[in-house]
């Protein structure tokens, strides 16, 4: 302020006079106080103040900044306010627009929103169908993933997955297939019976599938557990085999399978006596005529120390000698209804009074005698008391399961309705104790699983017992094979569709059994050496011929399309093309399938990912040229202008097919000819000066750009006709063609007399022609990128004067 009054010429004095005056009129002001501060205070209060303006009136700061700066400079501010609040409430008429008299600039600013309009149109759409393709392809690919998750967790069913907890390491095995394999020595021989497996039901032969396998076990060396398990299935194998596999649920059918197991049991518990007699041949004394009946004494010596008549019946009953037992009741004087019933024991059937006089005896007061041997026998022999385990002799699962299954034998053929449930027993019932009241936590099936397996197959429920060694590593490839055995008899029931769990129910199937997913199993085991050993896996697809999903598809088609897409062995799997054309065999043409329909599945979904490369090859190995055609001519078209590597690659594939296409469509081949002799005219114009004739020659042949004026209307209207592919080559070629129009004239130019005057007749037969191609470009109804049409200017440009 001191400033601006010094500015105004005001002295000092009057500034005091000024001041005094002022202060002696305060002071007679008795109406108001006295206020006495320093310029600190001042200060301070005028910033209370400005802070407290500032919070009432935070959104009209900057109109009370701009008061007090233009009060400060003599407005007069009120009377402004009042100005302005008239302009805001003044409304303005609407003037007319005068008419667009710039008929050029109109035209350009609605030719550049139409072009802005389809811009913008074509990224939407682009967008928007990237996004679905995008979402399709996440789709396709979550469900693919979500199988093979779902595969490998290998349940039994979709809430109940029994993951192994010990997982070997894979031994590899680098000689066999001439490149690194993830196959076992054992996988190896297995495979290898699998191919002669095949071979035989090829040429029509029976093969001894069983027998095979059985050799290969024995080389293995495998340990006893896994030798049960196998030597119970060729039991079985070599001894029932049925057309559908629900015949093996006919009580007949089922009941020989029981007495198959109940023989192998009682063979392996005579191998059992063998052993622990060698092992105490002093304590044993075994001596006299070689028998059972001398077996079973001698191991009753080794075991018990005490000799016992119905011990020694039992030992004999056990071994399945029932002629030994009978011996043994005989030699120690015994008389009565057992004796008759051990005389028809073989085939498990004794006369109803014989059989119901042993049960009197035994409810009478031999299931409370001392000697439990005794109990024992008449149990078995009369049938009856079947709840009892008698544990004190029968201390493995194996003796357990004899008993059951006996007393299943007996049950069936006594022909008579018991009055006590514990004097019955259906194989349901022992299948139900096996599967539920024991299950497999009783019998460690993670730890020992063939051993639950084993109890599994006795008791008949072979799914099951596949199923158990399916889920852990180590024993996967004696599950995929002893399926295969049992399959190959018909006594697996397979599921209904290949995409079911590797156990389901099926309503029409009696309890407690389920269906095996044999195609699930074989696509699980093959998958860790399908890439390495893509042959082996061959030979395990095979297998699944005849079995169809959902889509009617037959799966080995199907198991042959992803093996193929997943190893990538072409020429392996499918066979090669030679010089001539003619095909080399691969390793599918030794099965009796469509090869090119599996190879045509394979090539389209070659050509879905984009791989069309690999979708021409496998094409053309199905002979199907019309495919091979559209693919190359698209990527012709696509591949025309850059001048790089991929420009090469694509004419050389398209150069070596074209041999071999004169059968293909007519139309296909003329534009595939026509795209050559383009790449032809690219590699002419790019080769320098000394080519640029050539390559205007090869385009006048071709006879798709004009250069004569008489021929612009016939090229347009053979321009309508055009493929896709095609059309999208003409902006590139016109600016090619109109590039070497303007390298010409400029040398032509420069050999002329005069630039102005009497120009050369070279020169004015290439502006001739530049001025064909312009109008020509002009003409065409179809719609360029942008810059084409400002390239062509440019290039036309120097040829116009």
């Amino acid at each position: 302020n001191l400033l601006h009054l010094l500015r105004m010429s005001i002295s000092f004095a009057d500034l005091l006079q000024s001041a005094e005056q002022l202060n002696a009129d305060t002071a007679n002001a008795a109406s108001l106080p006295r206020v006495h501060r320093n310029l600190g205070q001042i200060a301070e209060a005028g910033e209370r103040l400005w802070m407290k303006t500032a919070a009432m009136a935070t959104d009209d700061s900057a109109d009370v900044k701009a008061s007090i700066l233009l009060g400060s400079r003599g407005f007069d501010v009120p009377s402004m306010a009042q100005k302005m609040e008239t302009l805001k409430s003044t409304t303005i008429e609407p003037t007319e627009i005068s008419p667009v008299t710039d008929i050029q600039g109109f035209l350009k600013g609605e030719r550049e929103q139409a072009l802005l309009g389809a811009i913008i149109e074509s990224k939407n759409s682009t967008m928007k169908s990237a996004s679905q393709r995008h979402s399709q392809a996440l789709q396709q690919f979550w469900e693919e993933e979500k199988e093979r998750v779902l595969s490998a967790l290998l349940g039994s069913t979709k809430s109940d997955f029994h993951v192994p907890v010990d997982i070997q390491p894979l031994s590899v095995n680098n000689s066999y297939w001439g490149k690194e394999s993830v196959m076992s020595q054992d996988e190896i021989s297995f495979a290898d019976v699998i191919g002669r497996r095949n071979d035989a039901v090829i040429a029509g032969r029976r093969y001894p599938l069983i027998d095979e396998f059985m050799s290969t076990i024995h080389e293995f060396g495998e340990s006893k557990a896994v030798l049960d398990c196998w030597e119970l299935v060729e039991v079985l194998v070599n001894s029932c085999c049925f057309d559908d596999p629900l015949l093996r649920f006919k009580p007949s059918n089922s009941l020989d399978l029981v007495k198959k197991s109940v023989e192998y049991l009682e063979k392996g518990f005579q191998q059992f006596v063998q052993s622990t007699i060698c092992g105490h041949l002093e304590q044993a004394e075994l001596g006299g005529v070689p028998g059972v009946m001398e077996l079973a004494s001698s191991y009753l010596s080794v075991r018990t120390q005490e000799s016992s008549v119905w011990g020694l019946v039992f030992v004999c009953l056990r071994c399945g000698s029932a002629a030994a037992a009978l011996q043994a009741l005989q030699d120690d004087g015994y008389e009565g209804e057992v004796e008759s019933i051990l005389e028809n024991w073989a085939n498990i059937s004794a006369p109803s009074a014989a059989r119901d006089k042993v049960r009197q005896l035994y409810y009478g007061g031999v299931n409370n005698c001392n000697d439990s041997y005794k109990r024992l026998v008449f149990s078995i022999l009369g049938g009856c008391d079947m709840e009892r385990t008698h544990g004190d002799i029968l201390t493995t699962v194996q003796d357990y399961l004899w008993l059951k299954l006996v007393h299943v034998l007996t049950c069936s053929s006594s022909g008579r309705d018991f009055r006590s449930n514990k004097d019955k027993i259906s194989l349901s019932e022992v299948q139900e104790h096996v599967l539920q009241e024991y299950g497999e936590n009783h019998f460690n099936s993670l730890q020992s699983p063939y051993l639950y397996a084993l109890v599994l197959l006795l008791t008949g429920l072979y799914e099951s017992a596949i199923e158990v060694l399916y889920r852990n590593e180590e024993s996967r490839a004696n599950a995929i094979h002893l399926a295969l055995a049992l399959h190959s008899n018909g006594m697996i029931n397979l599921s209904v569709t290949p995409h079911q769990p590797v156990l389901s129910e099926c309503e029409d199937d009696p309890s407690p059994h389920k269906r095996l997913n044999l195609t699930r199993i074989i696509i699980g085991y093959t998958r860790k050496f399908a890439c390495s050993n893509p042959t082996s896996a061959l030979n395990y697809y095979y297998i699944l011929h005849g079995v169809q999903n959902e889509d009617g598809e037959d799966m080995f088609t199907v198991c042959i399309a992803e093996l193929i897409q997943e190893s990538k062995e072409y020429q392996t799997l499918l066979g090669t093309l030679d010089s001539s054309g003619r095909k080399t065999k691969g390793a599918i043409d030794r099965f009796n399938v469509n090869h090119s329909q599996i190879i045509s599945t394979v090539a389209e979904a070659s050509e879905k990912r984009g791989c069309w490369e690999e979708a021409v090859t496998l094409y053309e190995l199905a002979h199907n040229y019309d495919k091979v055609l559209e693919i190359l001519n698209e990527e012709l078209s696509r591949k025309l202008m850059p001048n790089d590597k991929a420009h090469e690659h694509i004419n050389e594939i398209a150069v070596n097919v074209e041999p071999r296409t004169t059968n293909a469509n007519t139309g296909l081949r003329k534009q595939f000819l026509l795209l050559l002799d383009l790449y032809k005219f690219h590699k002419l114009y790019h080769c320098g000066h000394d080519k640029l004739e050539e390559a205007l020659s090869v385009i006048g042949r071709l006879q798709i750009i004009p250069l004569q004026q008489d021929t612009i209307n016939h090229r347009v209207q053979a321009f309508k006709s055009f493929s896709d592919e095609l059309r999208r080559c003409i902006p590139d070629i016109l600016i090619m063609v109109m590039s070497i129009l303007n390298k010409l004239y400029k040398n032509a130019s420069k050999t002329g007399n005069s630039l102005y005057g009497a120009q050369n007749k070279q020169a004015q037969k290439i502006r001739d022609q530049a001025r064909v191609v312009m109008r020509f470009a002009g003409m065409l109804p179809y719609s360029m990128p942008g810059d084409t049409h400002a390239q062509l200017s440019m290039l036309d440009a120097p040829m116009r004067y």
